[in-house]
């Protein structure tokens, strides 16, 4: 079959490529050998993949005839990145393309594409395969420093992720050795920085870790030396500076300003290695330096809260600040609970965290009201270290006070003025935190707002100051919630989680519902759930205030999602909670319909409907606001990239 001439006529005519359109799947599962010579293989396989499930054996034993024939770098590079995480039924079929692509790699009258290609392949079939993973640490550490630069950068990056892998020394050795070597110098020193942060990451003492971070600091400032466009050396040298002045308990010169570059970095690295590749080991990394710049981030924040007599927004500081960072080594570098970053950290928040009896009665109330809603890893060393704190200090009760911590502290502060002093306190600091709220809300939260209030102008409810106001405040709390989740990611947000779920079985809409309620009851919003007696059943989320109640239906959609079809599947239960309330609701959706590679601007998640939803001659209006699941990071948009190259246009020019 002539499947290089099939796919560029579907392409050029704007069709979807089909099983079906290359002779059907047992067709084309018996034609390994020619689909690998394609020019499209990687988009035949790409065909063939999502039927592995019901027939892995035929299914893989056609992938092991295309990789053992393939010679084009570009679809091979596409195709390992879809196996790495994919194992073969039958050991003996990756062992055979292991050492094609091991062959393939080594040697050097192959072209560079394919060599560089062939040894990401080896890289994802060794598996956790103890013979086969020392044969490439071997093969890989005896490459000769005097072969082609852009092979030689791409075998220290895959040294690098080896090494973190096995802890090898001799792929240290190897990386050494390549020190100095015209046009390789900047991935070297960036890996070997990342081998003196996995020594500090795995280090059981302060002085090691405080030196491994330091040689890691080193090498990432060789690194950006190299070459100045080495955003992500650039993010860990900003972030270990950071770590280290933190540690030492310096006020750092222009501390804002690195945070700042530390975000630029990690975006512009971000940017590098998602946007339009699909290359696991740069979203690795990539992940991590996000991670980083939001360490960094945190650690700032938390430096300036732990100075203060009184955290006013408790839940928010020890949900957003303190439990990142003192739990940093284990959620940002996978590592093993004090140690590492730990014995940076911890040394320096715990004096003065648990040294403030108001901060210790918060924390203590915050472990007993939302621990649960956390992995119990994450606050076990939290928890044991408070307890540690009332064991050691005589003037901390065991017992916890009957009213809210946080309102005693306060009374305690102002109780010679008088009541009105401490309800002047707490306004002040409501003011101030809903004026930053103000400033800080963007362009695309700002226009949901506009949207909504323009939309529900002549509505008899929403013409009342009093729930005009109301709603407008549910509406910015959920525009806040989608913006976050449109920008989420779960390295960066361990909430979001359910979001990037794509197998069986999907995430239930009981996830998105809990999600919503914590971004809301954080923000202040006066939200509850599973509210009852409500049109005659139970809310999944209500806005209770000064009278007004407002329900949110929460809902999940895996077909139809256009919000006529949600309207028409689901409008009437959120108007029939509006029965005895005001004729305004909200309805929240997780979108489960499509795989999201590609999110669509903000704009285009939300809309407002108003009419005779219950045809009973009232009108109501919905703000109708979907949530996308099933999300991709944007490495995969390779995949439609390689599509849309078979019916490209040339662009207009515009002068």
């Amino acid at each position: 079959m002539q499947y290089d001439e099939i796919m560029e006529g579907l392409l050029s005519s704007e069709e979807t490529p089909t099983i079906d359109r290359f002779g059907g799947l047992e067709s084309v599962l018996s034609d390994g050998a020619r689909v690998g010579v394609s020019v499209f293989s990687d988009m035949l396989v790409d065909l063939v993949l999502p039927y592995r499930e019901g027939r892995p054996a035929d299914v893989d034993g056609f992938l092991a005839e295309v990789l053992t024939v393939i010679d084009r770098g570009p679809e091979l590079s596409t195709i390992a990145n879809r196996l790495l995480a994919l194992d073969f039924s039958e050991s003996a079929a990756e062992t055979r393309v292991f050492k094609r692509f091991l062959s393939l790699a080594t040697e050097q009258r192959k072209p560079t594409p394919l060599r560089t290609a062939a040894l990401k392949g080896a890289l994802a079939f060794a598996r956790d395969d103890a013979i086969r993973l020392a044969r490439l640490v071997a093969d890989l550490s005896e490459t000769s420093p005097g072969d082609e630069p852009t092979y030689l950068a791409h075998a220290a990056r895959i040294a690098g992720v080896l090494h973190g892998k096995t802890r090898n020394p001799a792929l240290a050795d190897f990386l050494r050795l390549l020190d100095g070597v015209d046009g390789v110098d900047d991935q070297v020193h960036f890996e070997l920085g990342l081998v003196s942060l996995q020594h500090a990451i795995e280090a059981e003492d302060t002085p090691q870790v405080v030196r491994h971070l330091s040689d890691a600091r080193d090498e990432f400032d060789r690194a950006v030396a190299s070459r100045a466009s080495r955003h992500d050396a650039r993010s860990y040298q900003i972030a270990i500076s950071l770590l280290m002045e933190f540690h030492e308990q310096k006020i750092p010169t222009g501390f804002d300003g690195s945070v700042r570059a530390i975000r630029a970095s990690a975006f512009a690295y971000s940017e590098y290695s998602l946007m339009g590749r699909s290359d696991p080991v740069l979203g690795s990394i990539a992940s991590q330096v996000a991670a980083l710049a939001s360490l960094a981030g945190e650690l700032a924040a938390v430096t300036s809260r732990l100075d203060e007599d009184v955290w006013l927004e408790a839940v928010d500081i020890i949900e957003k600040h303190l439990l990142f960072a003192y739990e940093a080594n284990r959620s940002v570098f996978a590592g093993r609970p004090g140690r590492g970053v730990d014995c940076v950290i911890r040394p320096v928040i715990e004096p003065r965290l648990f040294g403030n009896r108001n901060h210790l009665l918060q924390l203590s109330a915050w472990l007993r009201r939302h621990a649960p809603k956390f992995d119990a890893e994450l606050t076990r060393d939290l928890a044991a270290a408070v307890e540690a704190a009332y064991r050691r200090g005589v003037d901390f009760p065991t017992d916890a006070e009957s009213g809210d911590p946080l309102d005693s502290a306060l009374k305690e502060r102002v109780r010679s003025t008088s009541d009105e002093a401490y309800e002047d306190l707490v306004a002040t600091a409501a003011k101030v935190m809903y004026a930053h709220q103000s400033q800080n809300a963007g362009v695309a939260i700002r226009k949901m707002l506009e949207t909504v209030a323009h939309a529900f102008a002549s509505m008899e409810d929403f013409a009342s100051t009093f729930v005009r106001n109301h709603f407008l405040a549910l509406a910015f709390g959920a525009a806040n919630f989608l913006a976050q989740k449109l920008d989420s990611s779960v390295e960066m947000d361990r909430f979001s989680g359910y979001l990037f779920e794509r197998g069986k079985p999907l995430p239930l809409e009981k996830e998105l519902q809990q999600d919503f309620l914590r971004h809301a009851r954080s923000a202040g919003l006066p939200v509850t759930d599973e509210l009852r007696g409500i049109g005659g059943g139970r809310a999944d989320v209500a806005y209770v205030s000064d009278g007004v109640v407002i329900i949110v239906e929460v809902k999940r959609e895996l077909a139809g999602a256009s919000f006529d079809n949600l309207l028409a599947s689901y409008g009437e239960q959120t108007a029939i909670y509006q029965a005895t309330n005001v004729k305004l609701g909200l309805m929240l959706v997780l979108d489960l319909s499509k795989k999201n590679s590609r999110l669509a601007h903000m704009d285009t998640w939300y809309e407002t409907r108003i009419g005779d939803l219950l045809d009973d001659g009232t009108e109501r209006g919905v703000l109708i606001v979907k949530v996308p699941g099933r999300r991709e990071t944007p490495s995969t948009a390779t995949v439609a990239a390689k599509a849309r190259k078979g019916k490209a246009r040339p662009a207009k020019s515009v002068k």
